[in-house]
């Protein structure tokens, strides 16, 4: 049985570039390609051939918090026809874009997320990812993003596993030759920043993996 992974947010998990001018990119071709040429022993992937399942549920514009979001209805939707081993969730930008939830009321949103797929297997595991900075600042949407990133780190739970995205790939100190490279709008990635998104992450699930298999 190969690895089953499921990549789970909104535009971001998407791969939305160009103002949708241009096919999706999801990073989770990447992560794949890099995942796959670690060469590792099957029984480290957790995946009797080697081999790698890799679905994208991402809907630009979704919102964590429901109503008015479909974090939670899409979630289940997809674990009824399908056991995951693992779930990458990465959801709050749009909320902290509305600027009407607090980072405590989209962080709830997310537990109740990640508690469905939890609960969908007892071998269910979640890699929760922190939300990126964007090019607009402002002292209220920093704060809250600070806060609620600092929320999904902290959160401890068992299978549940953490990747701070935001200082991975930063956007406000990152060189502005690179930054051209990577950032697409101020908010969405190029194909090559989705391509670093997927690699970077593949390289904390790996650490996961390997240590896992330990």
């Amino acid at each position: 049985m190969p690895l089953k992974i499921l990549c789970f947010g909104n535009s971001l998990t998407a791969g939305f570039r160009s103002y949708g001018i241009e096919p999706n990119h999801p990073y989770a071709l990447a992560l794949k390609e890099q995942v796959l040429s670690a060469e590792l022993d099957p029984s480290t992937l957790g995946a009797d051939d080697g081999q790698i399942e890799i679905d994208v549920e991402g809907q630009p514009g979704d919102l964590v918090n429901c109503p008015p979001g479909r974090f939670l209805e899409r979630m289940k939707r997809r674990l009824d026809t399908k056991t995951y081993d693992w779930v990458i969730v990465l959801g709050g930008t749009n909320d902290l874009g509305y600027g009407s939830f607090t980072p405590d009321e989209i962080y709830t949103g997310l537990k109740t997320t990640w508690s469905q797929a939890l609960t969908s297997s007892p071998t269910t595991k979640i890699l929760a990812l922190t939300v990126p900075e964007c090019a607009y600042r402002s002292q209220k949407l920093d704060r809250n993003r600070d806060a609620l990133n600092k929320l999904i780190l902290e959160h401890k739970e068992d299978r549940f596993y953490t990747f701070d995205l935001k200082s991975a790939i930063p956007y406000h100190t990152m060189d502005e030759q690179r930054r051209e490279q990577i950032w697409d709008d101020g908010l969405h990635f190029t194909d090559k920043g989705y391509d670093l998104m997927g690699e970077i992450i593949a390289v904390r699930l790996l650490e996961i993996l390997t240590r896992s298999s330990t």
